[in-house]
């Protein structure tokens, strides 16, 4: 071959060879369903609270009441210490689609929650206090396989002021694929005791 028509065929070659891996990622029928699965595809998740409601106990300071009738009382007070509720999360992910799933994560992270306020704002989140191994992990689902993460939260701000109302707890895979997110949320309340 000339030296010329290697130089022509090259290009035309180059492109044959794109189109061939390019359509060989687009989902093709199998057995009358798509393979690989359009994104997010048969895949279930459920976020669940060990309780609905929480109580934070506030600090405060108790004196006993006086015995006797002449002051001064010489009674000591009491420092309680604060004590902020930790509310348990359980987050499952199941593949009720026919073929098996592949997550994949480009840390050592693969899930998180937020709790959120009434305004929308990300008060806390599980991750925040956590390091993970910076590499690149994965795991793959079976068909009618699930996967469950669990996390405890204390029921506190950013800022260490305890949560007091009520907030959504968003529970996610952190897939580093462009993919929908897997998620989902719940309900808990927070309250202050007395």
């Amino acid at each position: 071959m000339s030296e010329r028509n290697s130089k022509l065929l090259r290009p035309l070659l180059g492109a044959v060879l794109a189109g061939l891996s390019c359509t060989a990622a687009l989902p093709a029928p199998v057995n009358a369903q798509t393979y690989p699965p359009p994104a997010g595809e048969g895949i279930v998740a459920t976020l669940q609270a060990d309780q609905d409601v929480y109580t934070n106990q506030p600090a405060s300071v108790w004196c006993p009441p006086c015995t006797t009738n002449s002051p001064p009382c010489m009674l000591p007070c009491y420092f309680i210490e604060e004590k902020t509720a930790e509310a348990q999360f359980t987050f499952q992910v199941t593949n009720e689609y026919q073929y098996p799933r592949t997550f994949e994560f480009s840390t050592g992270q693969q899930f998180d929650i937020e709790i959120i306020d009434d305004t929308g704002r990300v008060v806390t989140a599980w991750s925040d206090d956590k390091v993970f191994p910076q590499m690149v992990t994965s795991f793959t689902l079976a068909p009618g396989e699930t996967k469950t993460f669990n996390a405890d939260i204390p029921l506190r701000d950013r800022d260490g002021q305890q949560l007091n109302g009520t907030y959504q707890a968003h529970a996610f895979l952190t897939t580093s694929s462009p993919e929908p997110r897997v998620e989902a949320t719940t309900k808990i309340d927070v309250t202050l005791g007395s």
